[in-house]
Order: C-alpha cells, then sequence, then structure tokens
C-alpha cells in the first residue's frame, strides 16, 4: 500500500498534504513516518472531500494551521486548473477553525501561488502568568479554537528553557497545541516555537502562519485600530492585516516542492 502526499513550502515551514485516505486514529502514525523520511518536514496534514463535497484539511494533531490551509488551498485550486496570474477563492473545512475558512489563491507559475487566509478569529484574547524554574511570566495569551499562542519578549528564554516551558504550559492551560511567539517588537521579529501533543511534535518553525495571526490580532486590540504588520521570521515574511474585533488576515507565499508516493512500512496502519 502507497501513501501519496505532496510536500509544500509556505514561507519555508515545509508541511505534506496526504490524499491518501486514512482512518483519523492512524493519522499521527501516518505522519511520524513522513516526517522521519523528510526531514524537513514540519507539520502534516490530510486533505479530502466530504460526502457533500466540501474541500477538507485535517492536522495530524488535531490543531488549526494557516500555512497548511494555504497549502491545501494552492493544491485543491491547482488541482482543479487554474491559469498562471490567474486567482481562485477556496473554502475549506479545517481541523480546529469552527467553521469554513476562505483562502484567496493565486497562481504565481505553475507550481508557486500568493495566498491570503481568513484566518478565524481568536476566541479570547487575555493575559496569563505562568511560572517556570520558579520565575513568573505573565504574557499576552492569544487562544483560537485548535490552538494557543503565547507572546513573549524575544530574549525571554532560551532555546532549551523554551522547549521545557513550552510543555509544561501547554499542558497547564489544557489546549491541544502551544506556541511560544518570541517577538521583537521594535522589529517586527519573530521565533515561533511550537508542540503539539497529539502529533509528539516540538519544532522551532521556519514560520508560523497562526501565531503571526495571534500577534495580529493582539496588537489591533492593543492599539485599538487596524494594523498591517509584515512579520519576519526565519523562513521569511507573512503579512498580517488585522482588526481590533479579531479579524485577521494573512498573506503568504506557497510553493510546491515535489509530489511523492511512499512505500508503507507499517502495515499495521490502515487505509480506508
Amino acid at each position: 500500500m502507497s501513501l501519496h502526499y505532496t510536500l509544500f513550502d509556505p514561507t519555508k515551514n515545509i508541511t505534506a498534504l496526504v490524499s491518501t485516505p486514512v482512518p483519523p486514529e492512524h493519522r499521527p502514525a501516518a505522519a511520524a513516518e513522513i516526517m522521519q523520511k523528510e526531514p524537513s518536514c514540519e507539520q502534516v496534514g490530510f486533505v479530502y472531500r466530504n460526502e457533500q463535497g466540501e474541500r477538507c484539511l485535517d492536522m495530524a494533531g488535531g490543531e488549526f494551521c494557516g500555512n497548511a490551509s494555504m497549502s491545501a488551498a494552492a493544491l485543491f485550486c491547482a488541482e482543479d486548473g487554474i491559469p498562471p496570474k490567474g486567482s481562485r477563492v477556496c473554502s475549506l473545512r479545517v481541523s480546529g477553525a469552527p467553521g469554513p475558512v476562505t483562502v484567496e489563491v493565486t497562481a504565481e507559475g505553475e507550481t508557486a501561488f500568493r495566498c491570503t487566509v481568513t484566518m478565524p478569529p481568536p476566541e479570547r484574547i487575555t493575559k496569563e502568568t505562568l511560572f517556570f524554574r520558579g520565575k513568573a511570566y505573565t504574557v499576552p495569551a492569544v487562544y483560537f479554537p485548535g490552538i494557543a499562542h503565547l507572546i513573549l519578549p524575544w530574549d525571554a528564554l532560551e532555546k532549551p528553557a523554551a522547549e521545557a516551558a513550552v510543555r509544561e504550559w501547554c499542558e497547564a492551560l489544557n489546549v491541544k497545541g502551544l506556541g511560544l511567539m518570541l517577538f521583537e517588537k521594535a522589529t517586527l521579529t519573530l521565533r515561533p516555537l511550537v508542540y503539539i501533543p497529539a502529533a509528539e511534535t516540538l519544532y522551532w518553525e521556519h514560520s508560523c502562519a497562526s501565531g503571526t495571526a495571534a500577534i495580529g490580532a493582539y496588537l489591533a486590540q492593543n492599539r485599538g485600530e487596524d494594523v498591517t504588520a509584515d512579520i519576519c521570521q526565519p523562513g521569511g515574511t507573512l503579512r498580517a492585516e488585522a482588526a481590533p474585533d479579531g479579524n485577521v488576515r494573512l498573506t503568504g507565499r506557497v510553493k510546491i516542492v515535489r509530489q511523492i508516493g511512499i512505500c508503507r512500512s507499517m502495515r499495521q496502519i490502515p487505509m480506508k
């Protein structure tokens, strides 16, 4: 049995999207196999059409992911046919999102796309006081339906400490996934660390779409006005257009790296 997937590069947050049907309970194991074969891959999602014909994306850990949403929209538009410089609007059902997610896709070449995703609004934006190794950290917290993000100063934690703290704080906050967004406000520079327990993944991501949306939403609420910010990350720049009411549009670029079919070594994972 083969597992077919497409590898995407959305601002270097390398994402594999699996088109072979895999039962939900076996997706974490399938994702782990792909990530073992693809060392650059930071996350795995599963794309399909449901019984109503809707385009769907489920992440391996059940979280919401903006970069994967942009990649899935590009994949569906490429499959449906999109001419060079042409544009399409793609509606997706995405794990961790309460309703359909809209992505505007513009083809910049046969394998390159500019995408703008209307992000699910935050459930709430608060401040949390959390403890780590005897020290209290009071930081902004932005809660989305499938993931939460804490916004910390750029130099708040060294890498090993951040990796330990994100695990502790994810459990303390009782969320499906947690991001630590180490952010330098003066230069709009971000280092994103994301932990998804169900997928057993912990990554210093090259870019984080939902984390960028969290920063945009927080800045807009804090200033009480619309904010447009180009957030610089290790993999490039994502643009957040945010309103004080929590509405955020995120724009980035997506490339198809390659399409692959691999023979499964884990025969105990059945396909649908």
